[in-house]
This record gives C-alpha cells, structure tokens and sequence, in this order.
C-alpha cells in the first residue's frame, strides 16, 4: 500500500515531493544514493515536543540527542529553535559546542568518558550524567587538578522494561548502563559525591529505551525517579535540581502503527512530578528530556538508483538499487522495517512482491523484503522512508562503498549538507609501511 505522512505528497506526475521539491529532480542534480531531510518537518517536531511539556511545565530543557544525527547543519536547526544537546562523545560535544549551545544545556551521557572527554565538559560547564563509581572519582580528581567544580549527575538504572528491541532496550538490571536503584547502589552514589568538594550534584538520569510507542513505561520511569530524588531528599538532605527522563519515543515506520504523541507522555510523566514535589516539599526540578529519532527520523528519505531487475519464479522478484546495509544499516542489524515506495511511480498500483536489495557481496544486505511494488524498471527510483535518525551516523565504507551524500531541503531550496566520499576520502588516511614499498 501507498503510505505516505503528512509532510510528503505527489505531484502531478506521480513523483515524491520533499518540501517544494521532486525528488527526481534532487536525484538527478545531486546524484545516488542520497540522503535527503526536510528542514521545515525538523522544526515542525521540536515545537510539537516542546508544547506539548512546556505547557504542562514550566523549567523544561529539551535536549536532542545527537547520536541520531549528528550533522552540523541538522544540529544548527536545532540550536535555532532553542533545543539543548545530549552527546555521548567528544566529537558530539564539540559539534553541540560548535553550534553555539551552551554547555549549560547540554549533557553527556555514556558508559566510558575519557579523560579528555572529561575535560572538555568540566571546562564548558557541562551536565555530566557519572554512570559508575570510578568515573565519579575520575571527574573529582580531573575537576580538582582544573580548580573546577563538576556539574554531574547519576545515570540510574531503573529496571524499567520498554517493549523494543532488545538491541536499544537500555533501562533493564541487566544493561550495561547506570547505577542499580533496588540495590541502594545509586543512593551510594550520592552519599559519595556529597563529600566531594569538587563535584555539584545536580542530577538524575535515566534512559529506558529507544523506539517506544507507549506512554505507560515513562509513567513507571517518572515514579521510580522521584521517588529516588524524594529519597535522596530526606536521607542526604539533596535536592536535585534536574530530573532527567532520557528519550525514546519513536516514530510509527510501518503502515498501521500508531504515533506516540507527546502530550500523553507529558501528562503522565508531569503528573507524577507534581504529586511527589507537593507530596514530598521538593523543590519543582528543570525535566530534561533527550529525544533524538521523534525529531528527525521521519524528516530523512534515502533515494536509491534501481539498477538490476531478477525475476525468480514461485519467489519474489529482486531488485538490486545503489544502496545498502553500508548506507542504511537498521534492517540488517536490527530487522527494522523501513518503509520503501519507487519515487516515480506513486500513482501506480504496488502490485508485484519484490526483495530490495543493496550492492554488497553480503546476504544480509536488504533493505525491505516481501514489499508490494509497482512494477520496477531499470532507472526507477527507490525511496526509504524514515531514514533521518541512525541513517548516516551508522552508515559505514563496507566493500569500499562511499557513503552517500546530504541534502537539506527548505520549500523550494536545497543545498548539499554533507558532500559524497570519494575513493580519495576513503584511502587519505591509509598508509604503506616502507618495507612494502
């Protein structure tokens, strides 16, 4: 079946249209495979996630997570509409930093910081959520030699179970991430900071997941935080100033599956903040929240150059195009369903069964199987949906393939975001040992 959301239409010749512009016209002038994202469907879902909490609440600081694009031009757009950053990396900081946003507004996530991770976020102020007691001692003893204090807080781990993929499930007991909450472990955690003269408690952090499409596990979420900071409250005398619920709400990718709106997340999770803050007297603490895939995965398509047509009888057909697991990774890796129309025949019937596989000598190189098609040509354009988020930043140079090329499109303008690679960029950084010359 046809699906197509609400940002995307046909024009009167059955192609796909991105903002003001057909998506066979950006093919031809930029070439295959391209990445293409939507500016104005950016900025349309951070205003929609922003209302919908600042109007329940009033300290909000939304923070979009660059590890699912971390493009500079993606993350300007955001910076514009007064979003914050959660990074995970050095390089991630530096481009948040690089964007102009504050470090004061952003936070650094992540099992295993650096030294010079560490640093770079003491210097600018950074919210660092510690996930383990030897990182604590690493960024007390860094802040010291800095003549710095440390803005943290604690990843937690809440034991909360979202209904994803094991892969991006992060909240369980068993994750590798946070602090134990049933243990008594994260309240350790703050007794021992407390003591640190180089350390500001500021936080709690706690992530459950990614791809989440029901409100009920951020409510358990809200009530196992607050009710650890309404702990830490009464037994440390520690009032935690930013509550930090993480990200994860997902996007409907297959035809049928309901949107996650985030007013209902934000009625639940405000609900119960409230309730322990009146309940407890606690100070009301900045929600902090890091969505990353919600806001910019339905604004990314991917174009594809069908190449070759292979019939099988009794099977479905193959069709090879010029993309693969190298430029989309998540069906692959994850079995994700990315959902695949051809951008120039939409107002043809999807009529023959099809596998829609990518360039590399690798069987698990498919981006959709079993999907219903109009009848494929060579030179027809594939286009994936909902590639904005884990599109780029997972691609890779598999069988020495070029990651592709970005373009940004705004109504009727579009301009390259992120050049092509060239077999230049793929060997620049080889080098031949003089024993082999």
């Amino acid at each position: 079946m046809l699906m197509l959301k609400e940002h995307f239409r046909a024009n009167d010749m059955g192609h796909l249209v991105v903002g003001k512009l057909d998506a066979v016209d950006l093919a031809k002038t930029f070439g295959t495979p391209l990445y293409v994202m939507d500016e104005q469907r950016i900025r349309e879902k951070y205003r929609n996630f922003h209302r919908a909490f600042s109007s329940l609440w009033r300290n909000l600081l939304v923070c979009y997570a660059l590890k699912a694009n971390s493009n500079l031009a993606i993350v300007k757009i955001l910076q514009n509409e007064g979003s914050g950053a959660d990074v995970s990396s050095e390089n991630e900081l530096r481009i948040a930093l690089g964007a102009g946003i504050s470090g004061k507004r952003i936070v650094f996530n992540g099992n295993y910081k650096t030294r010079r991770e560490l640093e770079l976020a003491i210097a600018n102020d950074v919210l660092i959520n510690v996930d383990n007691f030897q990182e604590l001692e690493a960024v007390d003893r860094i802040a010291s030699h800095m003549d710095k204090r440390a803005r943290v807080g604690f990843r937690v781990n809440p034991d909360v179970r979202a209904p994803t993929h094991p892969y991006i499930a992060t909240g369980l007991r068993e994750s590798k991430f946070g602090f134990d909450v049933a243990s008594g472990q994260a309240l350790k955690a703050y007794e021992r900071a407390a003591k640190m003269k180089d350390v500001e408690v500021v936080g709690i952090h706690a992530h459950i997941g990614s791809q989440i499409l029901d409100a009920a596990p951020y409510e358990e979420e809200a009530e196992k935080l607050m009710a650890l900071v309404a702990e830490v409250k009464e037994k440390l005398d520690i009032s935690i100033s930013h509550v930090d619920l993480g990200g994860g709400i997902g996007i409907p990718y297959k035809p049928g599956e309901k949107e996650l709106q985030p007013e209902m997340v934000a009625e639940r999770v405000v609900s119960v903040v409230r309730r322990f803050v009146k309940e407890h007297g606690l100070e009301e603490p900045v929600l902090v929240f890091e969505p990353g895939r919600y806001l910019v995965a339905d604004a990314g398509i991917l174009l594809a150059r069908v190449g070759y047509i292979k019939e099988r009888l009794g099977m479905p057909t193959w069709i090879s195009v010029d993309a693969g697991m190298n430029a989309l990774i998540r069906p692959a890796l994850y079995g994700a369903y990315h959902h695949i129309e051809l951008a120039n025949k939409l107002d043809q019937k999807n009529d023959v069964v099809v596998n829609v596989a990518g360039p590399l000598c690798e069987s698990g190189d498919f981006l959709g199987k079993g999907r219903k098609l109009p009848r494929a040509e060579q030179g027809d354009l594939a286009v994936i949906f909902d590639v904005g988020a884990y599109g780029i930043v997972m691609s890779s140079q598999h069988t020495a393939q070029p990651r592709p090329a970005m373009v940004l499109v705004n109504g009727d303008k579009a301009e390259i975001i992120r050049r092509r690679e060239t077999f230049e960029d793929l060997t620049r950084l080889d080098r031949v040992p003089g024993w082999l010359e």
